[in-house]
């Protein structure tokens, strides 16, 4: 056996030996290209004081702009590094960012600075293959090829001078470029309030060249992290090409990037705020990259089916044929910057408010908003500051003012949301304003709601998984607290157990969670019960959340379901009833697929005269 593998192994060193024309070949490795003789002409663009001093850095005022290159080609960029000194806490949306090629007039790179190397809410350390910021400095090593001219410009939009501007820029001028060239270019994106059925766009191009990458800067403060159920969606050349499985998963994370933020190669997450329901995220497309022959578009869902209201920006990072469809422009610098009091899903942005305006009193108006229901709210504002001083009357129409101060460090800040009064509404509800300028970004009716807190629970029951479906089979079984749902009742249960109701207690969010009071808690159900007292007959709206499916009886009356998996979201199913005089028995049934296992209900009651309990009489 040793002598016939010496002899293969002889054989092979023969054929490789003939192979390369009579000499041996040298091992190659990785950094071999290293030894070969370089082409093109090395040249270093910087920031450096050309005086022989020490000042190597702009100094660019406000309101100006600073050119970074202007050079005749060809070439190719191979490295960008910047670094910037600003007082301004925004300047990462503030500063712009315009690469032009070849003598043209719409810009291939259209980008806040900070979003364009990946740091769209704060300056975060992180070091990545093409791009990256280390330990001060923002990088890039994306190639950026040019035929005849390179221009690459920054613009201030701050509102003060940027004290310190530092870059160094590596290119080599070489001796040629591939024919046809595809040119580099970058888009910003943002979508501050994703209320559209529609998703999210990344890129919408038309052309031919190929996408390389993608940076994600996404917050949801009111609605958590559930944003990331989002698919990636590629439309190429006009046809659909794929969807994905959730937007961790493109980025190639997982259940929700449980692990926390990481800076891999080609990919990672650079900001991980559960807090705020952040993430800022990052996918290099190097060693994947998706060609386009004649379009390309990218899309990302916010929340399974577009649901979830979330603050989008993105950033596409592609090459191209020229000419290149021209880019949208950047919004206003002051409507880039990242809001520290975000909105919740029901508040009312200034824009869509409808606005009556005083003629006879110069700075008062008013604001009207409509209730999604007739129901007790907290009327709420989100006063717009600035510096200055300067102050605002808010009033609920026909009922005591609130005067607040508008003072703010940064003009367009959005100040933490003002309650001006507890109104039972039961149509819609004018906010009279004084006060100079736009004083009122937005206006909130919150629900202020009486959960069904106190309950009667029984369980667990069967709710067998069925592979390939997120259906629950208990919804259309009938177990026996459906047909006697009477305080002393016991049903059968696992193994030979007794089911006996015993008392749950909602907390103060008004979620009942079940997880802790059943064992198992997986492919199970539960029911719960508990009474509304109302002082006559009449129709009204029970507002529920459960996780995940459910059924939802009224006396005895078949009046709400759901299947599939969701979570317990406060209000999200509104069902119409008809009420009783006196106690009616509100049944419900939770079936639960795995994980969270929870529900709260309330009922919306403008009146304050319904009454919940675990009992009749209670």
């Amino acid at each position: 056996m040793r002598a016939g593998r010496r002899g293969a192994a002889a054989l092979a060193a023969v054929l490789l030996f003939a192979a390369c024309g009579g000499e041996p070949a040298a091992p190659r490795g990785s950094f071999d290209p290293l030894m070969e003789p370089p082409s093109g002409r090395f040249v270093h663009v910087s920031s450096y004081d050309t005086t022989g001093g020490n000042r190597d850095r702009l100094e660019i005022p406000t309101g100006d702009s600073a050119v970074l290159l202007d050079r005749d080609g060809p070439g190719v960029i191979r490295r960008l590094w910047l670094t910037v000194a600003s007082r301004d806490p925004h300047y990462l949306r503030r500063i712009a960012l315009e690469m032009y090629w070849d003598g043209e007039a719409a810009p291939s790179v259209l980008v806040p600075l900070g979003d364009f190397f990946g740091n769209g809410f704060d300056r975060r350390h992180y070091t990545a293959l093409p791009m990256g910021v280390s330990s001060g400095g923002f990088y890039s090593y994306l190639p950026m090829p040019f035929s005849t001219h390179a221009r690459i410009v920054v613009r201030n939009g701050t509102g003060r001078p940027i004290d310190a501007f530092y870059y160094n820029i590596d290119l080599v001028e070489p001796d040629r470029l591939p024919r046809p060239l595809a040119t580099f270019h970058a888009w910003w994106h943002r979508d501050p309030r994703t209320s559209s059925p529609l998703p999210h766009t990344v890129l919408d191009a038309v052309g031919s060249g190929h996408f390389v990458g993608l940076s994600l800067n996404a917050e949801s403060p009111d609605e958590g992290l559930s944003y990331l159920e989002g698919d990636e969606m590629f439309t190429v050349d006009g046809e659909f090409r794929g969807q994905g499985t959730g937007t961790e998963d493109y980025f190639n994370g997982g259940w929700y990037f449980d692990q926390g933020a990481f800076a891999a190669a080609t990919h990672g997450v650079v900001v991980k705020d559960d807090a705020r329901a952040r993430i800022a995220a990052y996918r290099w497309h190097i060693f994947d990259p998706i060609p386009f022959h004649d379009s390309i578009r990218i899309e990302l869902e916010h929340g399974h089916a577009n649901e979830v209201v979330a603050d989008y920006a993105t950033v596409a990072y592609w090459y191209q044929t020229e000419p290149h469809a021209p880019l949208a422009a950047l919004p206003p610098a002051d409507a880039r910057r990242v809001q520290e009091v975000p909105l919740p899903r029901a508040a009312i942005p200034a824009e869509s408010l409808a606005v009556t305006v005083d003629p006879s009193a110069p700075g008062r108006f008013s604001v009207t908003v409509d209730p999604p229901r007739p129901d007790r709210y907290a009327v709420r504002v989100y006063p717009r500051g600035g510096p200055g001083g300067a102050s605002a009357t808010f009033r609920v129409a026909g009922r005591p003012a609130r005067t607040v101060s508008l003072e703010a460090e940064e003009r367009g800040t959005r100040l933490p949301a003002v309650t001006l009064d507890t109104i039972a509404a039961t149509g819609p509800v004018r906010i009279e304003v004084e006060g100079s300028g736009r004083t009122v970004d937005a206006a909130l009716l919150e629900p202020v709601p009486r959960w069904a807190r106190d309950w009667m629970v029984v369980g667990p029951f069967p709710n067998p998984r069925i592979l390939g479906t997120e259906a629950s089979p208990a919804v259309d079984s009938v177990y026996g607290p459906e047909t006697d749902p009477s305080p002393g009742a016991t049903y059968p249960g696992r193994d030979g157990t007794t089911l006996r109701w015993r008392t749950a207690r909602a907390g103060a969010d008004g979620r009942v969670h079940l997880n802790p009071l059943f064992t198992p808690n997986d492919a199970v159900a539960a029911y719960a019960r508990a009474f509304l007292y109302s002082p006559d007959g009449r129709e009204a709206t029970l507002l529920l959340g459960a996780d995940d499916a459910h059924v939802l009886w009224v006396n005895g009356e078949r009046v709400s379901e759901r299947q599939g998996r969701h979570v317990s979201v406060a209000d999200e199913i509104a069902v119409p009833v008809r009420l009783e005089a006196g106690w009616n028995r509100i049944l419900l049934e939770v079936a639960d697929l795995d994980g969270g296992w929870a529900f709260l209900l309330r009922a919306a009651d403008p009146g304050g005269d319904l009454r919940w309990a675990s009992a009749p009489g209670g």
